[in-house]
């Protein structure tokens, strides 16, 4: 649920998520539908490697507003 991104224990961003995910700190990745191949691409894979949920979002805009940063946000994370 998106609501959950309201927690104060997330990271934002691409390589907070990615170093927070290599350091087995992550229960749940939200990942926006616009992203580049690229990012769905490696974000996809490391989670699936490590067993973790993904759960989508429609717009990198509607991530980064509920995330309260200024800018769209292509991935995020709850912090174990």
């Amino acid at each position: 649920m998106l609501s959950d991104l309201e927690c104060p224990n997330k990271v934002v961003g691409l390589k907070q998520t990615i170093r927070a995910i290599d350091e087995g700190k992550v229960s749940k990745v939200f990942l926006a539908k616009d992203v580049s191949s690229d990012i769905y691409n490696k974000i996809s894979v490391k989670c699936q490697k490590n067993g973790i949920e993904i759960e989508y979002v429609e717009r990198m805009k509607d991530m980064g507003d509920v995330c309260k940063i200024d800018v769209p946000a292509a991935v995020a994370a709850i912090l174990c």
